[in-house]
């Protein structure tokens, strides 16, 4: 089977791994390096942090980020706006938590047998501190916890300078760049083709060529192949020479920061930007001043969040096409759920993924 993957971000990568170990024929076409737009993230896998957008208090939550200079809103989809309207506070079915919760396990299990077999690219499960200035915020994270479906281990601890913390003791984390630098080369090792080029799609064809499936896992960019109600959000990572007052890894709730110490760096990363545009910044180290001892800045980068109208992903399969998109912050996180899913519907394992599939299929059930 020959099949044609667009976009080499950290969903695309894993679609192609899991379809070359099935003996697949895989083009990469990505016409930048691969990983580009994925490697700011923290590299936390954190899905039980599960943000569902569709809500009053995601949107409370949202315009809470804006006046403390977190975020900003440029641009949004109109199709993203208008079904999260739409949809506002309906909550999913229950087969979407089930999946979800089934996603979530096989991710956090992927990254830790990937690691035994060689840990290369720092990987760590040490678990995740959720971290709150304000007393309030801290009471108000741990009920949304005790009421979320995941029904996660945590524990509230004292942490100096802090009001405390949500621990998540089952969480990992890892290097981004080093984690694509390890995929790619197993993706070399399976004779993937990388085509550095963008992928203008036709039919089953790519770019004039052939093939029996092609996978659009190009992010929001998907947007000009599909009506899909997708929009962006970006964030940004730095990688810091320095120390980190405390080891673990830890998300600053108030200010939507994420800090990682990692063996030969600090990744910082922050932003959660309403825009498609690839202009902007962000003064990460200000933002993390009283927990990071910065020497110096060895790396800047940016990227895209693809996100659907409730967070959960999209995947699904249309005649030769297969999507796979949307999970918003929780790219990472889900990575590796979602490539196998993807490659089991482009293989012809599955038929339909229900509830993720909603906006693919033509005639959804």
């Amino acid at each position: 089977m020959r099949v044609a993957v667009l976009g080499g971000g950290i969903t695309g990568l894993f679609v192609s791994k899991f379809l070359a170990e099935e003996g697949a024929d895989v083009t990469l076409y990505e016409p930048q390096d691969l990983g580009h737009f994925s490697v700011h993230a923290a590299g936390l896998i954190e899905p039980y942090r599960f943000d569902r957008m569709n809500t009053t208090g995601m949107i409370v939550k949202m315009l809470k980020y804006m006046r403390r200079g977190v975020t900003s809103l440029r641009q949004l989809d109109g199709r993203w706006v208008l079904e999260l309207l739409k949809t506002l506070n309906r909550d999913p079915p229950e087969e979407a938590w089930s999946t979800i919760r089934e996603m979530a396990k096989f991710s956090l299990r992927y990254y830790r047998e990937m690691a035994e077999v060689r840990n290369d690219f720092d990987y760590r499960d040490d678990g995740l501190l959720e971290v709150y200035r304000s007393r309030e915020e801290l009471e108000r994270g741990e009920e949304e916890e005790k009421r979320s479906p995941f029904k996660a281990r945590f524990e509230v601890v004292d942490l100096e300078g802090f009001a405390g913390a949500v621990f998540f003791p089952d969480l990992s984390r890892l290097a981004t760049e080093k984690f694509v630098a390890r995929i790619s080369r197993e993706l070399e090792e399976r004779k993937v083709r990388v085509r550095r080029e963008e992928g203008k799609v036709q039919g089953n064809k790519v770019n004039g060529e052939e093939y029996d499936v092609v996978v659009l896992s190009n992010g929001v960019w998907m947007r000009r192949e599909l009506t899909l109600p997708l929009t962006a959000f970006k964030g940004y990572g730095a990688w810091v020479r320095g120390e980190s007052k405390f080891k673990n890894a830890m998300v600053l709730a108030e200010e939507g920061v994420a800090i990682s110490p990692l063996s030969d760096h600090v990744k910082v990363t922050a932003g959660f930007s309403a825009d498609f545009s690839t202009q902007g910044s962000m003064d990460l180290l200000g933002k993390v001043a009283d927990v990071v001892k910065a020497e110096e800045v060895l790396r800047y980068s940016q990227g895209f969040r693809p996100c659907s109208p409730d967070g959960f992903p999209i995947i699904g399969r249309r005649g030769d096409w297969v999507v796979v998109t949307g999970a918003c912050r929780l790219g990472w996180s889900y990575g590796p759920a979602m490539g196998r899913w993807s490659a089991d519907l482009v293989l012809g394992k599955v038929r339909s993924l229900g509830y993720l599939s909603r906006y693919v299929e033509e005639n959804p059930t």
